[in-house]
């Protein structure tokens, strides 16, 4: 007797159902049987897989938070030297991901503030990652123990300064923003000087 074929998850292709909507629609509007016509399934094969609205939800933002981790960390292995040339390299790659990944781009940039305790948790720690790798491009954070309080906080508030414009200036440069007629060009290489500027502290 031949055994039946194995049945793939259908976890991926909901979860990807689930960015796109949530990206267009938002989350109060995006229902769990909105995800399964988008994703063509049944609703119980989505709460086979998710307990409900905030545990899909949170994947997909988690997905995305784990794609752009993976552009920086491809950017930053192809420009070693951990400063500002690797800071540019970020940039632009980045860049160019949310360029091509609209949905994604809009889910963590449009549609994130306030909307489950937990998305609040999993921006912060995000946040966190990439204030703490911003010291790197301050030209190496070796001998941070011997240096002085203020620049300890000089340091501190560039590097959040920094993460901070870079995550800002995405939302406003996209549709309806208020840089979207800017050109893309542009904005990127200024994008570049800004974030030069952030870094030099003497």
């Amino acid at each position: 007797m031949t055994p039946p074929a194995h049945r793939p998850s259908r976890r991926a292709d909901i979860i990807s159902s689930a960015i796109r909507l949530f990206a267009r629609k938002g989350f109060v509007d995006t229902s769990i049987g909105d995800v399964a016509d988008e994703s063509d399934v049944v609703v119980t094969a989505v709460y086979y897989h998710f307990s409900g609205k905030e545990e899909l939800f949170s994947a997909a933002v988690n997905q995305v938070f784990e794609s752009i981790n993976d552009v920086v960390e491809q950017a930053r292995a192809s420009s070693p030297d951990g400063g500002t040339d690797t800071l540019d390299a970020v940039i632009d790659a980045v860049w160019d991901w949310i360029d091509d990944h609209p949905d994604e781009a809009a889910l963590v940039h449009l549609q994130l503030p306030g909307v489950t305790r937990q998305i609040t948790t999993l921006r912060q720690d995000f946040d966190d990652l990439h204030v703490r790798r911003a010291f790197g491009y301050l030209g190496g954070d070796d001998g941070r123990a011997r240096v002085s309080p203020a620049r300890v906080a000089a340091e501190t508030l560039s590097a959040r300064t920094l993460v901070d414009m870079l995550v800002a200036v995405h939302p406003m440069r996209m549709v309806d923003g208020p840089l979207s007629g800017e050109s893309s060009v542009a904005l990127r290489r200024a994008v570049h000087k800004l974030s030069h500027r952030i870094l030099a502290l003497d």
